[in-house]
């Protein structure tokens, strides 16, 4: 995967479609930090694309959480104790 400054894409953008189209994907830095990946799709497959995408940061998400739940250590929480509190919370609402 190629890495371009943001600049250069003001300056050549010609060049990063070529890039793109021969590479496949395009990482876009700026001030030497990555901001943005430019990848590569077709008329035929933008919305599997662009749901493959949509997929991978919900998973990311999840995978997060559940460290996130681990370190807290709510993790280790049964089923009786997360309808506890399922059920004080709902029963704080409707108060």
């Amino acid at each position: 995967m190629k890495i371009i400054a943001s600049r250069e894409m003001a300056a050549k953008p010609a060049a990063i479609w070529k890039t793109l189209k021969e590479e496949g994907a395009v990482l876009v830095t700026r001030n030497g930090q990555p901001e943005g990946v430019f990848l590569a799709t077709s008329s035929e497959t933008w919305l599997e694309d662009v749901q493959d995408i949509v997929f991978a940061r919900a998973r990311r998400a999840t995978q997060q959480m559940r460290r996130s739940a681990t370190q807290s250590g709510l993790g280790t929480l049964n089923m009786e104790t997360i309808d506890a509190e399922i059920q004080a919370v709902r029963q704080d609402r409707s108060v």
